[in-house]
């Protein structure tokens, strides 16, 4: 379901696995995955995604600003960059598979 991935990062958060708002772009190298919300429409978050497509970060971007956000205990949250790569590859394995559940139910 689309709630583990949530959840997922989730646990991540407190475990400082996990990290948002201008520590991100600090360090973004150290990141190995950014999840970037679905409905970024601003001049500045389109001003972010190219910052991570020049530095050649992998995204995934399905997920709203208000569900990321909630899922860190944050009103919204526009970017996130996960620092490690077992957890990169955990958080899409249960994305691709919440997508997959909702597919089957449709």
């Amino acid at each position: 379901m689309k709630k583990d991935a949530l959840g997922f990062l989730g646990l991540l958060y407190p475990s400082r696995q996990v990290i948002i708002g201008e520590e991100l772009w600090r360090r973004i190298d150290e990141v190995t995955l950014i999840v970037a919300a679905s409905d970024i429409v601003s001049g500045e978050g389109e001003k972010y995604l190219g910052k991570i497509k020049r530095a050649h970060k992998p995204f995934f971007q399905e997920y709203s600003s208000t569900e990321l956000g909630n899922a860190l205990g944050h009103h919204k949250i526009n970017f996130i960059g996960i620092l490690h790569k077992k957890a990169s590859m955990n958080f899409l394995l249960k994305a691709k598979k919440g997508e997959q559940d909702e597919e089957t139910t449709i």
